[in-house]
């Protein structure tokens, strides 16, 4: 226990201390275009959108379109180690829109009247002058792994939320697995082609969305590839911004 200001919501869920800095509203689009267009030994597979180089670690919320799973791939550093950007994946040879944002720790000293919490350092934990995200619902999802039956049907797991208070939100979706499944690729069983799958978000509608395995990326060898991979139990985090 230490000295400094704590505040909490009508749930008491700690809101604004002085110890930990708050994700400010940083940049964002809307409508960006991610597109798969995999080439077999030349990638092509994910979208990368750039951001302001910080050192500071973003945090980004996407909001898909009703027409393609979506998800993020990965953050982007530099030689500095600055945050550059962050990679986008969608289904295999389709392209989709998506609007984001971008949050990093309270950094900017904005001009004006209002309330201004900092730390020990002096570093910025809070800004009534800038914007911040709430978390309007935090789901948990078990899904299936994905499969293949013979001949060529693909079976992708999905669960389907609603969150009928808060319509047009942005999602948060974290892990989102990787895993690969495979067939022959063609009668005689001589080469096997096997497809990536990983977990990605889709809109249904203004109030709900769609979890589920998507294939992004595939390839064929000559040997038995082993359906396997890394299923994680995810969270879906519905945010109000």
């Amino acid at each position: 226990m230490a000295y400094g200001l704590r505040v909490k919501n009508s749930s008491g869920e700690l809101q604004i201390d002085s110890t930990y800095r708050n994700l400010a509203y940083a940049e964002g689009a809307s409508g960006a275009v991610i597109t798969n267009s995999y080439i077999p030994g030349n990638g092509g597979y994910s979208t990368l959108i750039s951001i302001a180089s910080n050192l500071l670690i973003p945090l980004i919320l996407i909001r898909p379109n009703t027409n393609r799973f979506v998800t993020i791939e990965n953050y982007q550093r530099n030689g500095s180690n600055n945050y550059t950007g962050f990679k986008v994946i969608t289904e295999l040879n389709q392209s989709t829109t998506i609007d984001w944002r971008c949050y990093r720790e309270t950094s900017s000293n904005p001009s004006g009247y209002g309330l201004r919490v900092k730390d020990s350092s002096g570093n910025m934990i809070f800004s009534s002058l800038l914007n911040y995200f709430k978390i309007y619902s935090v789901s948990t999802i078990t899904l299936n792994p994905p499969s293949r039956t013979w001949p060529g049907y693909e079976i992708r797991p999905y669960q389907d939320i609603s969150h009928a208070g808060i319509s047009n939100p942005y999602y948060i979706l974290t892990p989102v697995g990787d895993y690969i499944v495979s067939e022959p690729g063609d009668i005689y069983g001589t080469f096997w082609r096997f497809m990536y799958c990983k977990i990605g978000i889709k809109k249904l509608s203004s109030t709900s969305v769609r979890v589920g395995w998507f294939h992004f990326t595939d390839d064929a060898i000559e040997d038995y590839v082993p359906e396997e991979g890394w299923n994680p139990t995810v969270k879906l985090i519905v945010c109000q911004i």
